[in-house]
């Protein structure tokens, strides 16, 4: 089950449509869309985090990964341990870093490109 498939599961477990999902965590219903129904991209930080902090019966780590159970069980655990949050903060943050310096490789090599073809 990819990422996309997880976030569909639990705008179903919501009872939520994309456009209210998006709402209720805070980002745009295009960005859902692109991820959830197109899956054309991945989320990013903020996306994910607001999803995580909207759905605090939600773990993390599932999520990310697919490891685990979908819910946090407080009977095991009482809540997330902190080291975990800030280690998904660390992670998120630099996928995220990573994906604005591919962005920016990418656009360098397209203008060097357009420069020697003459386009």
């Amino acid at each position: 089950m990819d990422i996309a498939e997880r976030i569909n599961q639990i705008i179903d477990r919501e009872g939520l449509t994309v456009a209210s999902f998006a709402r209720k965590i805070g980002v745009g219903d295009q960005t859902v869309r692109s991820v959830c129904v197109l899956k054309r991209n991945k989320p990013g930080f903020e996306f994910l985090s607001n999803l995580v902090q909207t759905f605090e019966w939600l773990n993390p780590v599932w999520v990310l990964t697919g490891k685990g159970e979908m819910e946090i069980n407080r009977d095991k655990n009482d809540g997330i341990e902190v080291d975990s949050i800030a280690e998904l903060v660390k992670y998120l943050r630099e996928k995220d870093e990573k994906i604005e310096r591919l962005i920016e490789e990418k656009t360098t090599w397209k203008l060097k490109y357009e420069m020697t073809s003459g386009s």
